[in-house]
């Protein structure tokens, strides 16, 4: 009897034990699941939620204020998050916060990580949308250090091939440091380099010293002197150019716009053709004088003087029958040409009226 009574006394303990473990538990489960206080519901749109699962953390400031509620796909850009805050945060946290995926350590959980706003937007409230800001990829870190570690591999690879040929003796770079002729070929330029300094020096001392043509030029003033002389002249020679210029130019405008004979004769179509008219009259006059003479020299008075008298008459004769005076008529614009030689007539061009 006693027996059985320490039995169910057992049986009693353990199952008031796995009770308040059970009870515990729940509230331990309740209060890390928000299940035991209010809360509000917020959400945000992601593109990529980066492994992101329900129930992980939310933290605020570094603390953890709720969990992933739900995760639900909107399309195949969009994935929102709900997320399920404690009533005794959300009055810290604004309408303009912004919510980032970060992750726990490097090898840590995915959280969701709630940035800080401004009081002015106002508390957030129920079923608010939070923006979302870039956060830190881990694993696009990894990802790059990869492919940053494969070409770096790739550089070393090629690195040591080029050493390689290097020390092989491949390729210019190779001879430079392995072959001695080219240090030997270098020493030989340096060396005719330096002569020919020495040579440039020697040359430029004896043109300081005056030496030849060229330190002559250099050091000697005289032909500066010649040159300053010569540059003298030259504007002296300019100048009287400039005032024959000068005079030329009044000439040309005297004749040009003055009121003298010759600018007349230049412009004036009248008085040209009336000094032509006047030239013919006065060659015809000379023409006519001569003539006179001639009768004259043919007369009675004359022969009777003449000791070559049937030669001076056959002259005569041929003289009068070449020289018969003829009758012409001027017209303004005609040109008249007098010849030379008397055996010749008269001779008149119509000009174009």
């Amino acid at each position: 009897m006693k027996d059985n009574k320490r039995k169910a006394l057992r049986l009693g303990i353990f199952v008031m034990a796995a009770l308040v473990l059970f009870v515990v538990a729940i509230y331990l489960i309740g209060s890390k699941g928000n299940l035991f206080s209010p809360t509000k519901d917020i959400l945000s749109s992601f593109k990529d939620i980066r492994g992101l699962s329900v129930g992980n953390n939310v933290r605020f400031a570094g603390i953890n204020v709720g969990t992933v509620k739900n995760i639900r796909i909107i399309s195949d850009s969009s994935v929102v998050v709900t997320m399920s805050i404690r009533d005794d945060y959300t009055q810290y946290i604004y309408k303009n916060s912004t919510v980032e995926i970060g992750q726990e350590g490097l090898m840590g959980g995915k959280i969701v990580l709630i940035a800080s706003g401004s009081p002015d937007a106002g508390v957030i409230e129920d079923n608010d949308y939070l923006a979302v800001a870039e956060g830190l990829d881990i694993q696009g870190m990894i990802a790059q250090a990869q492919t940053l570690l494969r070409e770096v591999t790739q550089t070393v690879s090629n690195l040591n091939s080029m050493t390689d040929k290097m020390n092989e003796g491949d390729g210019d770079i190779a001879r430079l440091l392995n072959n001695n002729d080219l240090t030997t070929q270098l020493a030989i330029a340096t060396r005719k380099l330096n002569n020919s300094m020495s040579d440039v020096n020697e040359i430029t001392r004896s043109v300081s010293d005056g030496q030849g043509d060229l330190g002559k030029l250099i050091n000697d003033d005289a032909i500066t002197t010649r040159l300053s002389e010569i540059m003298v002249n030259i504007e002296t020679v300019s100048v009287k150019a400039d005032a024959v210029m000068g005079e030329l130019h009044q000439t040309t405008y005297a004749l040009n716009h003055g009121e003298g004979v010759l600018p007349r004769l230049l412009h004036d179509k009248e008085l040209g053709l009336s000094v032509d008219t006047a030239i013919t009259r006065v060659d015809q006059g000379v023409f006519e004088v001569t003539r006179a003479a001639e009768t004259i020299a043919d007369s009675w008075i004359f022969r009777l003087f003449s000791k070559k008298k049937k030669k001076d008459d056959n002259e005569a004769q041929s003289t009068t029958a070449v020289r018969q005076p003829v009758d012409f008529e001027v017209q303004p614009g005609d040109t008249i040409i007098v010849p030379v030689n008397e055996s010749t007539g008269i001779e008149i061009k119509r000009g174009k009226n």
